[in-house]
């Protein structure tokens, strides 16, 4: 079975995101650069049909040009499970047909082969979950058309999600390395970054060595 899906991927405004990245200035420019290489990731996967963006940040979507139709969800109620449920009201009503994914807007090293990979598995399985590199959050949820996604993300939300009946699918490494530390910045660096996330890196002059000294599952 080929599905076709649709992504929600929620945004955070990006003056307020990544705080964890320390008090470098250019953290508002990294936060915008790993959702844009989300989003182009996302776009350039040949099975996305429709990639539905949820933000509270009216300047993201001035100038997206992507190879996807987009749809926008100006966010509501705060909070990320908000937004998510924002976003898959409209999924519901639009494109009840297609699989549905919700997936992380920090992910600089991801890659449309990664998520055909991954999409490859979530074909046969009803619900499915991608843990971080951590293995205790969740980057990613997958649902096979007509099956409802149960978001509950937050700390935790890993082994939630699997409590609430969605499979563990293992994704690559590029998959599952979002972005919240120094460190994870180092390791998505040494997987290779998007190019606006490098764009932001080679603009500050940061070498990514300086970052940091501190190097029933299912596979994609």
């Amino acid at each position: 079975m080929v599905i076709d899906w649709v992504v929600l991927v929620p945004i955070k405004r990006f003056s307020e995101g990544k705080k964890r990245l320390g008090d470098r200035p250019d953290r508002a420019a990294l936060a915008e650069a790993f959702a844009r290489d989300t989003l182009d990731a996302v776009a350039a996967a040949p099975h996305v049909r429709m990639l539905l963006v949820v933000t509270d940040d009216p300047d993201l979507v001035d100038d997206l040009s992507l190879p996807v139709a987009v749809t926008v969800v100006r966010q509501g109620a705060p909070g990320l499970n908000n937004a998510i449920s924002s976003g898959l009201r409209v999924a519901n009503d639009r494109w009840p047909d297609w699989g549905q994914a919700v997936l992380a807007g920090d992910l600089p090293a991801l890659t449309a082969e990664d998520l055909e990979r991954t999409f490859s598995i979530a074909e046969e399985v009803p619900l499915g979950v991608v843990a971080d590199a951590q293995g205790t959050g969740t980057v990613m949820l997958t649902g096979q058309p007509g099956v409802p996604l149960l978001p509950a993300f937050g700390v935790g939300s890993a082994s939630r999600h699997r409590d609430l009946g969605h499979r563990l699918i293992r994704g690559t490494e590029r998959l599952r390395r979002d972005v919240d530390t120094p460190e994870d910045l180092t390791t998505a660096i040494r997987l290779g970054v998007g190019p606006h996330t490098s764009r932001v890196l080679d603009d500050a002059k940061v070498s990514p060595f300086r970052l940091s000294d501190r190097d029933g599952t299912l596979s994609a």
